[in-house]
């Protein structure tokens, strides 16, 4: 039986200046979520066999998060948006980042395939 590639992709964005901690600590809460949330699907069996393999990707702005969330949510794919508490460096609030996946690798890649790294 052949597996299907699975990878999650973190979408971050590059228009808040967030300090190395903070960054990395909201690309945590989104694998976090994305992972929980798949819990005993196969997509999250095939991903956790793989390795998790996880992509950090930029976003230059809350407009193209939220624009590419909208098109990973209607083309089925799992979309967690990443909101602040506001405890920090954010207003509370704040979307930070998504995470799309664990979820098939090709059908990531048509909608965030574009998209540089961070």
């Amino acid at each position: 039986m052949h597996r299907v590639a699975e990878k999650l992709v973190v979408l971050v964005r590059t228009d808040l200046g967030m300090g190395r901690g903070k960054l990395a600590a909201q690309v945590a809460h989104a694998a976090v979520v994305a992972a929980l949330a798949a819990q005993g699907s196969a997509g999250l069996s095939t991903w956790l066999a793989e390795g998790q393999p996880k992509v950090v990707l930029s976003v230059p702005d809350d407009e193209r998060l939220s624009a590419i969330a909208a098109e990973a949510g209607a083309a089925g794919l799992p979309v967690h948006v990443i909101r602040d508490a506001g405890r920090t460096q954010l207003a509370p609030g704040t979307q930070t980042c998504c995470a799309i996946g664990p979820a098939e690798t090709a059908s990531v890649d048509v909608i965030t395939g574009g998209l540089s790294l961070l």
